[in-house]
Parts: structure tokens; C-alpha cells; sequence
């Protein structure tokens, strides 16, 4: 008859056999297109980001500087903060009302590529943490709303942005117009890499990922670290 400490080594040994083979591979090099050891899934992480974008409403927008401005610093990146909405139409796509006095929108005429840096901003008290929130950059190009569609875009963005209807077209400030990030690269960070996905996402992924309108994504990514967190713990208990 087997003793009970044979038993419980058996068990243990079994354990930490299902245990291992559960576990995704790990990442071949930090310089990989990336870092996933153990944790979010790419697909989990464009569910995670495309809900960020949704509920956040405010990003850095980034432009590569041309010479219009001040030659000393033509090639430079530029970044300003900018409101969006991205459920307004053309779902996922950010929505944005820009002037042709910005400095970005001056940049985007010689070079149309853009970058919009979005994270996770902390709740009313909370300092918050950047360096472990997610954040994620949306790589594209700024593309004019159809007139037909503006309509649309005017009552959907005032919805969310309520003072911008001081800078609606027409109004007669700064000449502000519509503009669709039209996407074509994404990056996301979810937070310390190991049980967070850091790597680019794949558009059509992040299109098609399951918007939770009933959290926040505060409360969204919240409740995925601490199930990671605990799936992590429980994995090194038998390491």
C-alpha cells in the first residue's frame, strides 16, 4: 500500500504537470513582436484596449513636425491633447474635431501619418500608476468625414463632449472640421509584461473585439489583473 506521503508527492507531480502544459509558451526574446509569457491572450488584450479607446475620450495626438512652423525643428515629434469619441460611426475608428490652426492638422498636410497615445486615466481621487496602467498608441492616417455623415458625428460627439459645441463647424471659431483616424497599426501595453500582453495588436482583431458596455474599462482591466495576478500566484506555488 502506497504511504501518504507517496501520495501527496504523486499528486503534486500531477499537479504541476497539468499545471505546466495549461501555461502558454513563453516569448522567444524580449525583442519579439511580443512579450507574452504567461496571461493576457492577444485577443483578450484587443477586447482590453478597444474598450479602453471607447471609454477614455481624450489622447495625445502626435504628428511629425514639418518646416511651416520653425525650421530648427522640422522632423520632430509633436503631441498635443485631443478629444475623440470612436462609437460615433465607422465603429472603432476615432472620431475628431480639429482646427486647421493646430499645429497637428499643419503637420498632417505634409505628413500624414499619426499617432494617438490613449490611457487609462485614474478615477476622481485616485493617483493612479502610468507606468503599470495600460495605455495603447493608434497608428494611422487623418482622414476628412463625408459630408453626410457629419451630422451624425456632430450630435454623437457633443454627447460625450458637451463644450465642444462651441467648436462645431459653422460656429465661426478657428474653422474646426471632422476628422476619422483612419487606423492602421496598433500597440498595446497592458501593464508589466509577463502576465499583461505587451505587442501590436492586428487591426481587424481589435475591430471585431467584444465592446463590454456594461464596465467601464477601468473596472474591465481591473478584474483581468486580479484574476491574472491570482492565475500567476497559483502557477509559482509549484514552480
Amino acid at each position: 500500500m502506497l504511504s501518504l506521503r507517496t501520495l501527496a508527492v504523486t499528486f503534486s507531480l500531477a499537479l504541476l504537470s497539468a499545471t505546466a502544459m495549461a501555461l502558454p509558451a513563453p516569448a522567444a526574446s524580449c525583442h519579439s513582436e511580443s512579450v507574452q509569457v504567461m496571461g493576457e491572450t492577444r485577443e483578450q488584450a484587443a477586447g482590453l484596449a478597444r474598450n479602453l479607446v471607447k471609454n477614455t475620450g481624450v489622447g495625445t495626438l502626435m504628428t511629425i513636425m514639418n518646416a511651416s512652423q520653425k525650421s530648427a525643428v522640422e522632423g520632430y515629434p509633436f503631441g498635443s491633447m485631443d478629444y475623440y469619441v470612436d462609437d460615433c460611426q465607422d465603429g472603432g475608428k476615432p472620431l475628431m474635431l480639429l482646427s486647421h490652426l493646430q499645429i497637428n492638422v499643419q503637420n498632417a498636410r505634409s505628413s500624414n501619418h499619426i499617432s494617438l497615445a490613449i490611457r487609462k486615466l485614474p478615477a476622481e481621487g485616485e493617483h493612479g500608476n502610468p507606468m503599470v496602467d495600460p495605455r495603447v498608441t493608434l497608428m494611422g492616417r487623418l482622414v476628412p468625414v463625408e459630408e453626410a455623415k457629419q451630422k451624425k458625428a456632430e450630435e454623437c460627439f457633443v454627447a460625450k463632449h458637451p463644450e465642444a459645441k462651441w467648436w462645431l463647424p459653422g460656429a465661426g471659431f478657428h474653422d474646426f472640421k471632422w476628422y476619422n483616424l483612419d487606423i492602421e497599426e496598433i500597440y498595446y501595453i497592458g501593464g508589466f509584461g509577463g502576465i499583461h500582453y505587451i505587442g501590436w495588436i492586428p487591426v481587424d482583431t481589435y475591430y471585431n473585439a467584444h465592446l463590454n458596455n456594461d464596465k467601464s474599462s477601468r473596472e474591465m482591466v481591473e478584474e483581468e489583473s486580479e484574476s491574472l495576478s491570482l492565475m500567476l500566484r497559483q502557477q509559482t506555488m509549484f514552480a
